[in-house]
């Protein structure tokens, strides 16, 4: 299972974090061992919360010449089982540079190595234009548009978007919709607690419905990512 997935969005507050989290606890649930890359370095709550429960290593993608070898983890670490990284916002100029520079897609059709971008979105015209400059630039990666019902339940800006409904159809790219959590107060103490979301499934000081919140919200995020066969087929 030669698999890099990509949690991304280009832009902040899209939900990449909690989705690589779920898409952590799911992989854990399934007996399914992989590594944990953190690229968020202002924010690294990913690694804050489940680096105590999984192998994960810090990543930096960058421009600067001092930190040019300093996202290789990211390969490196694909070589042996699936690798999961929390990419931060504005991420694009750096890591164009890090795959055209080292020629990482070409090496990766090489090593057997298949890369998944997970583009989280809210529907907006920007976050969209985005990702469909993404699937331009990166045409050989596995692109899955994320609609993070966390965000918003109004995509009818995604969906009349005839240029990206074109794109969709050409690329055969997968739309999945990844659901929202119920109960605000519920997911600030798991994060305020640091808590995996399979730790606070089963939490004892949580009431039996911050319990059945959690195991709902996980029960529907699994069935977002069964339906792409993106960590079955790897």
């Amino acid at each position: 299972m030669k698999s890099i997935h990509l949690f991304n969005s280009e832009r902040g507050g899209m939900g990449k974090s909690t989705s690589c989290m779920s898409a952590c606890t799911y992989l854990i649930d399934k007996s399914i061992e992989f590594t944990l890359v953190e690229c968020d370095r202002s924010n690294p709550d990913v690694r804050r919360i489940y680096g105590k429960v999984t192998d994960c290593k810090v990543a930096i993608l960058s421009e600067s010449e001092k930190h040019e070898d300093a996202a290789n983890t990211i390969y490196n670490a694909a070589m042996q089982k699936p690798v999961l990284v929390n990419l931060p916002a504005q991420i694009l100029p750096a890591f164009k540079l890090w795959i055209e520079a080292n020629g990482i897609l070409e090496l990766a059709e090489e090593d057997g190595i298949t890369f998944v971008n997970w583009w989280l979105t809210n529907g907006s015209y920007d976050s969209l234009n985005l990702f469909k400059r993404y699937v331009s630039l990166f045409p050989s990666i596995n692109s899955i548009l994320v609609k993070n019902s966390g965000l918003t339940e109004d995509f009818s800006g995604l969906d009349e978007d005839e240029e990206l409904q074109a794109l969709i159809k050409e690329r055969q790219l997968t739309v999945v919709e990844f659901p929202r959590f119920h109960g605000a107060a519920t997911k600030n103490r798991i994060d305020a607690q640091s808590l995996t979301f399979g730790e606070a499934r089963t939490h004892e000081e949580f009431s039996s419905i911050d319990r059945r919140r959690v195991k709902t919200f996980l029960d529907k995020a699994y069935r977002c990512f069964e339906v792409t066969n993106a960590f079955t087929e790897s």
